[in-house]
């Protein structure tokens, strides 16, 4: 299902996803309310906020109507949601909570603000750091078109992404340019450039190489308006023989780029115009043209044998190139021929999607692929707030969990890193091992797993505090980690507040944070840091299990054997899958607050190294 408020003629990248998945067989279908609000609107929109409440209006309009539309689907495995998606993933993944939800992130908001000069400490930035976190978040799979792109994505979200490439549209392999076009006279090389004239695309620089040619047998088309036209127009002069076209209709431009001898990709030199391949060098090779762009590591990777490379920002270098075109008709011939043919193997629909069928042939295979993650209690929504930030920080390759519970924590440890879990209550095994995909392990007792195999990360939260013996068991744990390794573990806080709901699920004890970090410290660890979360949220739930505890315990409704308490301690009060998204927005006010209160809450988080 590809869903949202895309508009694919504005952002034909969703055309070569939606054409790649239809040719590797995909039964693919489209519930599509196209918002008609491009790049260049929503970065206007976040220099000119007062507009916020009539676009809400819209977006909310849009929603409706996609609703509406869904309402008649059924049995859909996985979502696609389109191109600037960004508040569109959420509606998906509450509309299909058991689908695979893939997300075609390919570049943050953030990265876009900043290469349009937006200040990265102001708060437009942040918030747009903010909508790019949350967006990628609630997808099983983040698409992304460069490896370079991939690495700006956090730590802990990297392992879900899939480097597909931006490609061409099944049309531009077909254009077929007109006859009649001027531009195909063969005594003067024609040139096109279409885009939004933005930092990223360095249009300057192609309006300086305009003037430097100026009087050279040269034609030059530039379609498009954006940032930066009124500085090349500028920059070309007021006698350069350029066609200026504000817009071509999508449907005609594939012909009009087919109708020129190159087609010029980014020149900018920016941060981002290292990063990325822009969908016109895909689309022009597609077209038959010879491209030329500039010569940065995503573009060398990508178009090796497809474009004539020149350094970012050099208009003297763009100008050389193009004559060397103009004064070698064969070398022009072997660019084009050249472009066309690495298009026809690598840049179609059908083969850029190749990883991304991969992903998603295992994610109806594997339950711990397919569907969202497991809902969260309101109070692991907040503990999980600070292990996720903790987890991103140290970016384990392999983790430990030591009681792994039905696996609401342990589905997204190991979306992240190989994970190994432990689980001694076989009912809560056996919920956990459902939700966990394929490559993951989880076994009744630490004895299971090979005694020489260590882990860079190992995790226990809310464990400690049922075991007698918590110095030896910390130690059994510690010996698991390898050195300069990390421990993660999570407790109640603070012993004269033990209650009845303690008692209920098995606690021995309760932690003062002085405690923990001498347990910490006793296991041979250097204590990093011991955090207390929770608060107010928390301390409300607290009290509310509190009273629930001491009914139940005086009417005699629970087990008498501590063992079995902290057996069951696990499935209590596990909110249903149905709930995780009301969950996590619920708590998003309680999980901001209790980052300005550090210093209070019941529960405690440490994190601590191993030395070496």
């Amino acid at each position: 299902m590809f869903f949202g408020t895309y508009d694919e003629r504005r952002h034909p990248r969703v055309t070569v996803l939606r054409q790649g998945l239809e040719a590797h067989g995909h039964d693919v279908r489209v519930v599509n309310v196209p918002l008609a609000l491009d790049t260049a609107a929503r970065v206007q929109l976040a220099a000119q906020p007062w507009r916020l409440p009539l676009v809400t209006v819209r977006l909310v309009g849009a929603w409706l109507r996609l609703i509406a539309r869904s309402l008649r689907e059924r049995g859909v495995d996985v979502v696609v949601v389109g191109y600037m998606g960004h508040l569109d993933v959420h509606l998906a993944r509450c509309r299909w909570p058991r689908a695979h939800v893939v997300l075609d992130h390919m570049v943050a908001l953030a990265d876009t603000l900043a290469d349009r000069r937006f200040d990265s400490s102001s708060l437009v930035a942040r918030l747009a750091e903010a909508l790019d976190r949350a967006a990628t978040r609630r997808a099983d799979t983040i698409v992304v078109d460069t490896a370079q792109q991939a690495l700006q994505l956090p730590s802990i979200d990297r392992p879900r992404a899939v480097v597909v490439p931006v490609g061409a549209p099944v049309a531009w392999f077909a254009a077929v340019p007109p006859q009649e076009a001027p531009e195909t006279g063969q005594d003067r090389l024609s040139i096109v450039y279409f885009g939004l004239y933005t930092p990223l695309h360095g249009a300057t620089t192609i309006g300086e190489a305009i003037a430097k040619l100026r009087g050279q047998p040269v034609s030059w088309t530039m379609v498009g308006t954006g940032q930066e036209r009124a500085a090349t127009e500028a920059a070309a002069g007021p006698e350069a023989p350029v066609r200026w076209l504000d817009w071509v209709d999508a449907a005609v431009l594939p012909d009009l780029v087919a109708a020129h001898d190159v087609c010029l990709g980014i020149f900018g030199t920016g941060p981002k115009a290292h990063r990325v391949v822009p969908n016109k060098v895909f689309q022009g090779a597609a077209a038959r043209c010879a491209v030329i762009t500039s010569n940065t590591p995503s573009q060398r990777e990508v178009l090796d044998g497809a474009a004539i490379l020149v350094p970012p920002g050099d208009s003297a270098a763009l100008s050389e190139v193009i004559m060397g075109l103009v004064s070698n008709p064969a070398e022009l011939e072997e660019a084009r021929r050249s472009a066309r043919a690495v298009a026809e193997r690598r840049f179609t629909p059908h083969s850029v999607v190749g990883g991304l069928t991969d992903r998603l042939d295992r994610s109806l295979r594997e339950p711990g692929l397919r569907g969202g993650l497991p809902a969260l209690s309101p109070n692991a929504a907040l503990r999980w707030h600070l292990v996720r930030r903790r987890v991103g920080q140290l970016a384990p390759g392999r983790i430990l969990e030591l009681g792994a519970g039905q696996g609401a924590v342990a589905a997204r440890l190991a979306r992240v890193a190989d994970y190994v879990g432990v689980e001694p209550d076989d009912t809560s095994r056996a919920t956990s091992r459902s939700r966990l995909p394929a490559g993951a392990r989880l076994v009744a007792d630490l004895s299971e797993v090979p005694g020489d195999e260590t882990f860079d990360l190992a995790c226990a939260f809310e464990v400690l505090e049922h075991i007698d013996d918590d110095v030896g068991a910390l130690a059994a744990w510690v010996d698991r980690v390898r050195p300069g390794g990390h421990v993660l573990v999570s407790v109640p806080a603070d012993p004269e507040r033990f209650g009845a709901a303690d008692e209920l699920v098995g606690h021995v004890r309760r932690y003062s944070p002085l405690e923990l970090a001498a347990l910490l410290s006793a296991g041979g660890l250097d204590v990093v840091a011991v955090d207390r979360y929770g608060f107010p949220l928390g301390t409300v739930l607290e009290a509310g299990r509190n009273a629930i505890s001491k009914r139940k315990l005086a009417s005699g409704g629970a087990p008498l054997d501590p063992t079995a308490r902290t057996a069951g301690s696990g499935r209590q009060l596990q909110p249903p899958a149905w709930a995780g998204a009301a969950i996590w927005a619920v708590s998003a006010p309680f999980r901001f607050a209790q980052c300005r209160f550090p210093g209070r809450g019941p529960g405690l988080l440490a994190l601590a190294r191993r030395p070496g």
